[in-house]
């Protein structure tokens, strides 16, 4: 297997949450969105912190077993799985396509203009990614 490089995903968690904490201490009444930014900082770095405690724990375990790390080997670069992988990830995208579009109408029914603007704007940018990712894929294989 090849050695992978260190993954900074915990560090990460941590510093943001570190952030989190200093902006609640640093502003307590804040109000509005400056108000519930120190809390969803918070909550996003604790989850990045999960993400990378279970890589480092599935990390550990892989280098500690051989027969392992053989095995997940296998089962990542399998083409069985790989076409899998692809199947999943462009249903997914092409869900939350759908979802997007969905959220764009339900802003312009309820006339949220800012908050309609920017799902169309994430819409564009999620379907024009398509274009890009295959142009680039293309030059690839």
């Amino acid at each position: 297997m090849k050695k992978q490089q260190k993954s900074y995903i915990f560090y990460m968690g941590i510093l943001i949450f570190v952030i989190a904490i200093l902006l609640i201490i640093l502003m307590p009444n804040a109000e509005g969105p400056l108000g519930v930014l120190p809390y969803v900082l918070c909550g996003f770095g604790l989850g990045i912190i999960g993400v990378g405690v279970v890589c480092t724990i599935r990390m550990r375990k892989i280098k500690q077993d051989p027969k392992k790390a053989r095995q997940y080997e296998i089962a990542e670069k399998d083409e069985r799985n790989i076409r899998l992988r692809e199947k999943a990830g462009y249903a997914s995208w092409i869900i939350s396509l759908f979802v997007m579009a969905i959220l764009s109408m339900v802003f312009i029914i309820f006339d949220y203009k800012i908050a309609c603007l920017l799902a169309i704007i994430a819409l564009f940018i999620h379907v024009i990614s398509l274009f890009v990712f295959i142009a680039i894929y293309d030059k690839k294989i």
